[in-house]
């Protein structure tokens, strides 16, 4: 049994269209399914929530047909993460789930591998705890510049514009050029489990990697792997912004590790704090405002249809 979350707002609306070819796919597969449209933020998480409770069946298949918001509102609605098996067709306008554990963007070749799965792996799914509540997320979680562009994206009438043109992942790269010329440095400070405290002045942003990719495509840790049990963190402080220009063509490619302005630590779990509040994300949603962060890995593993 597969049963199929759909944002059909994804892409600004051509969720619904590839859903319903989806759909012609599997009746002619005459393939046994359900399928829950959302109709409002945070209803994803609600359906996956009812769906895994007591009464889910780990033969069955979740698939998810929505962008990396909806991947984020799924796990973090999935009871038993251990249990679960994704399958997973993107529609969003970053992508960056799929990019970074080698989905196909294209639906078809996407569903071809759900249909007739070859590969099934595990992955890590990070947690992220902050002001007495946690959530996870499954691509990164980040504090400072790099979150306040993922506030702007998510209210930009852009970002709309740009996915009808099929170039939705430029959102993030015009927004991140106007916030630099108006955005400040902070002090930021990590925590590592093993007791290592680094304060790092004049921070743009930290942000914890569980896969390489965020942002629509800037490879940000090039050595993040999801089943390795470590996040990778990066810090850049220091940094002229000027020099900012200059390495974000570069962190495309993933090539920007190397400047003595970007900190790079794996480890198991990390606290981070600001010496005020500052924009937090989630794969891409908010968090609000935080001061401190607790980062780490949940223990059970999602189990996800890689081929």
């Amino acid at each position: 049994m597969y049963h199929i979350i759909v944002n059909p707002k994804s892409r600004s609306g051509q969720g619904q269209a590839i859903w319903m070819w989806v759909r012609k796919r599997l009746l002619e597969e005459a393939c046994e399914y359900r399928v829950y449209l959302t109709r409002y933020y945070g209803h994803a998480g609600k359906i996956a929530g009812k769906l895994t409770d007591v009464s889910w069946n780990p033969k069955d298949v979740l698939v998810i047909i929505g962008g990396d918001g909806t991947v984020n509102e799924v796990v973090n609605g999935i009871v038993r993460l251990s249990e679960v098996t994704v399958g997973y067709i993107p529609t969003g306008s970053g992508n960056d789930f799929a990019r970074g554990l080698g989905i196909p963007s294209d639906s078809a070749a996407a569903l071809e591998r759900i249909l007739n799965p070859k590969k099934v792996c595990e992955i890590d799914i990070g947690i992220n705890r902050m002001n007495g509540r946690s959530r996870r997320f499954t691509i990164s979680t980040g504090i400072g510049f790099d979150a306040g562009i993922c506030h702007k994206a998510l209210a930009s009438r852009m970002k709309n514009t740009l996915n009808k043109l099929k170039l939705g992942k430029l959102t993030y790269v015009c927004i991140a050029l106007k916030e630099l010329a108006v955005s400040a440095s902070h002090t930021i400070t990590v925590i590592q489990k093993e007791g290592e405290t680094r304060v790092f002045e004049h921070a743009f942003f930290a942000v914890a990697m569980n896969l390489p990719y965020e942002g629509g495509g800037c490879k940000f840790a090039p050595d993040a792997d999801p089943g390795d049990r470590l996040l990778d963190v990066m810090i850049v402080s220091q940094i002229p912004k000027w020099k900012v220009l200059l390495l974000l063509p570069l962190a495309i490619k993933g090539r920007h590790t190397g400047f003595k302005e970007i900190h790079m630590i794996r480890c198991r779990s990390i606290s981070i704090g600001s010496e005020k509040r500052l924009p937090v994300h989630l794969d891409g949603e908010s968090g609000g405002y935080q001061k401190e962060m607790e980062i780490s890995l949940e223990s059970e593993r999602l189990k996800i249809i890689l081929a």
